[in-house]
């Protein structure tokens, strides 16, 4: 889960609306993973209420080269600094 205690209610709030649409919800304890998972197809979607950049830089370059699209959570534009992120 979360590493703060203030990001843990967007994470919990995220999982029940997503659970309750999705065929499964994974998390494998590894941004880097999630987001090359994203980045090659085998997931939907991944997303974080609050990342490091070293957590998630390289996932992003992946997810962004494949095509997709990664944003803050409220649909803003992801940058190094943005900790909150879905893609």
């Amino acid at each position: 889960f979360a590493p703060t205690e203030a990001s843990l209610a967007p994470m919990v709030r995220g999982i029940a609306a997503v659970g309750a649409r999705a065929r499964t919800v994974r998390m494998l304890g590894s941004a880097a993973i999630m987001l090359a998972w994203v980045a090659c197809g085998r997931l939907s979607a991944y997303f974080e209420a609050d990342l490091n950049a070293w957590d998630s830089a390289a996932g992003v370059l992946l997810v962004r080269e494949a095509g997709g699209l990664v944003s803050d959570l409220r649909g803003g534009p992801f940058g190094i600094a943005s900790r909150p992120m879905l893609a």
